[in-house]
């Protein structure tokens, strides 16, 4: 299998993007005998938009905690306050791993607040810290055909023929406002 000189998440956006409108949108389905982006136009009346607060919910991340005598619990080397009502339950925790700093509490699968975080020693879940941050070396294409960076130069010479060459001189001056004279 040949691999493509992807170093970035950018790289790999583009290479996308690329694929996407030269390949991918440019081609006849066989079902259909439309493309998909034609498909997609056709049916723009039906698309319906997600809810970001759903979406959000979607993604975090659960863990189980028993509150303690003095209404606090932990996570992640973290300590939190909670309603003292709450003492010796066993509550669900829903939280983004990337920020500690906010506990959704649920009981019984029903949400009854957030906690308050009374010590914070970690930013991040000790899962997510551990990514690693700087994207490993590349192996080298062992051809020197790579289809991605091939497939991005012809979509950025499509962007720049579609955004045409800048001309100063058919820039039309701005009228000066009077007020700003001195």
């Amino acid at each position: 299998m040949e691999t493509s000189e992807i170093a970035s998440l950018s790289d790999l956006n583009e290479s996308f993007w690329a694929w996407l409108e030269l390949v991918y949108h440019c081609r006849e389905h066989s079902e259909t005998g439309q493309t998909p982006l034609e498909r997609y136009q056709a049916g723009l009346q039906q698309v319906r938009t997600a809810d970001p607060e759903i979406l959000r919910k979607a993604f975090l991340w659960r863990e189980f905690r028993q509150v303690r005598k003095n209404a606090t619990l932990d996570l992640q080397g973290n300590t939190y306050q909670v309603d003292p009502s709450l003492s010796g339950r066993k509550l669900e925790l829903r939280f983004d791993p990337f920020d500690l700093s906010h506990l959704e509490l649920y009981l019984d699968g029903n949400p009854i607040g957030k906690a308050s975080v009374l010590i914070q020693n970690k930013q991040r879940h000790i899962s997510v810290e551990r990514l690693a941050t700087q994207p490993p070396e590349l192996p080298r294409p062992k051809s020197s055909l790579d289809y991605l960076t091939a497939l991005r130069t012809q979509y950025q010479e499509q962007q720049r023929k579609a955004a045409g060459p800048l001309q100063f001189t058919r820039l039309t001056p701005t009228e000066k406002d009077p007020s700003q004279e001195k």
